[in-house]
């Protein structure tokens, strides 16, 4: 008799929870109407949405076109690029927001105080992409390589052997006095060696050396770019790091203030306005407005049939001013949304819900108990 009642109250009980789980799913498909209205009509919402837009666009472009920067500014290979643009940037990203979330679990800030460290570290982050657009390698080493007075560059011939040189076949070598040639035929280049069955070095190059004093050595290049002479690489992925790091602690303060500034039942519908808002207006964008800053800083194209391909060189002058001066730009109109989101965000209390949760954790506590001394009671 008593294994009795207390399969009728579990079933009871099993009944109750498939009933309320049929509200839950249901209640918010009638009301999906409303639940936008409330979304849209929440002014916080919609300027944490923007800020969040304009935070994601230019860090997906940054990270997207680092490798390519990383090349053509410091002529590093693509695999070294590509590590060290995950180890600088997304590692780092990910400890700064592992730190940030630890902190605000301890510290347990207001909203005012998470909505100006949001403006805060993307006022930081701007003027870090100010600072990085100083720091780069010249392309001094390119002969025949011309400053134009509008700040773009272009490539003119040596000397007269290189006149009917092809200029969109680029093809770098080494000269032995120390610089960077278009390609052979720029260089005046006349015999080759071949080495492995493959060409290994060029002499008789008429442009190359004519200033040198060694005759045997005057006229030789080889294979490739020549040593960059740039210490700048690691002051750059410093102070790299630690921008990213400084951005990446708003990351749990920005969630966190998307989930408190709406009413509770609407913390997933505001969550998916997000995703769909940066979706649509930070990711889909985002290859283009990069792309087209990429593309503005090529210097040689290639061409296959008529038709523009991919690019052989880089202007890295005027990539590095285009990419952080962009990056930066964006960053100042989140910054301009941030403030706005930190005026407003008063009215937010983080205070209030969680003592809401404390207080939900002590009734589940009280109804546990309860259930458990009612069981008691039908088993005696």
């Amino acid at each position: 008799m008593v294994w009795l009642q207390v399969a009728v109250l579990d079933s009871r009980r099993l009944h109750d929870s498939v009933h309320s789980l049929h509200l839950t799913f249901s209640l918010p498909v009638a009301d999906f109407p409303k639940a936008v209205k409330r979304l849209l009509k929440n002014d916080i919402l919609m300027f944490r949405t923007a800020s969040s837009v304009l935070h994601i666009l230019p860090i997906a472009g940054l990270y997207t076109f680092l490798p390519k920067y990383l090349e053509s500014q410091f002529r590093m290979p693509a695999h070294h690029a590509n590590m060290i643009s995950g180890v600088g940037g997304i590692l780092v990203m990910g400890l700064g927001i592992i730190i940030s979330g630890v902190f605000i679990l301890r510290a347990k800030p207001n909203a005012r105080f998470v909505a100006a460290w949001i403006a805060f570290t993307a006022v930081v982050y701007a003027i870090g992409m100010g600072v990085l657009m100083f720091i780069g390698c010249p392309m001094d080493d390119f002969a025949g390589l011309i400053s134009h007075s509008n700040g773009l560059s272009s490539f003119e011939p040596t000397c007269e052997a290189t006149c009917d040189c092809v200029r969109n076949k680029f093809s770098p070598i080494c000269g032995v006095d120390g610089k960077t040639y278009f390609s052979a035929c720029h260089a005046g280049c006349s015999n080759y060696t071949i080495v492995d069955g493959k060409i290994a070095s060029f002499y008789n190059c008429q442009c190359i050396g004519s200033n040198l004093t060694s005759p045997e050595m005057a006229s030789t290049a080889t294979i490739g770019y020549c040593e960059l002479e740039c210490s700048n690489f690691w002051v750059y992925m410093v102070l790299f790091s630690v921008f990213v790091f400084i951005h990446s602690t708003s990351e749990v303060g920005s969630m966190l203030l998307i989930l408190r500034c709406v009413d509770p039942r609407d913390k997933a519908m505001a969550l998916g306005l997000i995703q769909f808002a940066i979706g649509l207006f930070g990711n889909v964008p985002c290859p283009i407005v990069y792309g087209a800053v990429v593309d503005s800083a090529c210097l040689v194209w290639e061409y296959a049939c008529g038709e523009r391909g991919a690019c052989w060189l880089y202007d890295s002058n005027v990539f590095r001013m285009f990419y952080h001066g962009t990056t930066g730009g964006i960053l100042i109109l989140a910054f301009v949304v941030d403030i706005v989101v930190w005026y407003k965000a008063g009215s937010i209390s983080f205070v209030e819900e969680q003592e809401a949760e404390e207080g939900t954790v002590e009734e589940m506590a009280t109804l546990k108990s309860q259930d458990a001394q009612a069981v008691d009671n039908d088993y005696l």
